[in-house]
């Protein structure tokens, strides 16, 4: 009976980290020029993208400033460190005696290492919408979510609506699930 436990455990880690792995090529957050009935651009969690045709580039000039230059490869290394960690996490021996220590509550390594990934996605996830909405107010002053007149002059005039996506809730579903499943994993797996 453990040994189904145990795979039930790595069902709902690799749920997770589904959920984990497809937000990340989702987009977190998005701008949509009415006039243009096109998506300007783009924030993934390891990047921006812009969808504006070459002739209404001035329209967004300033968008790669919203995130700094070194941000693509430092969160491309961060999804690789995670992928490992939760592999780790999903096959570690799960030794009563190999416990880590959090204040006066032992914690098992797999339990420590899917928590681990959990929190960091949460603390990405939360942290990327302060960083946009701080580099936001130099983009004409755009609000997180809302609706801007961008004015270039007549007859270029368009409203503006940005949002958080999808992407950016998966994440955050992502981030939980793997906490809870963290948390849980002693109810999961049961004794043995």
């Amino acid at each position: 009976m453990g040994d189904i436990r145990t795979w039930i455990f790595r069902a709902l880690v690799l749920i997770g980290a589904a959920l984990f792995i497809y937000s990340w090529f989702q987009p977190w957050w998005t701008a949509y020029i009415v006039a243009l009935d096109t998506t300007a651009i783009n924030i993934y969690a390891y990047g921006i993208e812009s969808f504006v045709p070459s002739e209404f580039a001035a329209w967004i000039a300033g968008y790669d400033q919203i995130m700094p230059a070194w941000f693509d490869n430092f969160m491309w290394i961060y999804l690789a460190a995670c992928v490992v960690v939760l592999l780790l996490g999903m096959f570690a021996s799960s030794d009563q005696k190999e416990r880590i220590g959090i204040g006066k509550i032992g914690v098992s390594l797999p339990s420590a290492l899917v928590g681990a990934v959990g929190i960091s996605f949460l603390i990405v996830a939360i942290t990327a919408v302060i960083v946009i909405s701080m580099n936001l107010t130099g983009f004409y002053n755009s609000p997180l979510v809302g609706t801007f007149k961008l004015d270039m002059g007549d007859p270029y005039i368009s409203d503006v609506n940005t949002k958080l996506t999808t992407g950016y809730y998966l994440a955050i579903a992502g981030g939980l699930l793997l906490l809870i499943v963290a948390i849980l994993r002693k109810f999961i797996i049961g004794k043995k």
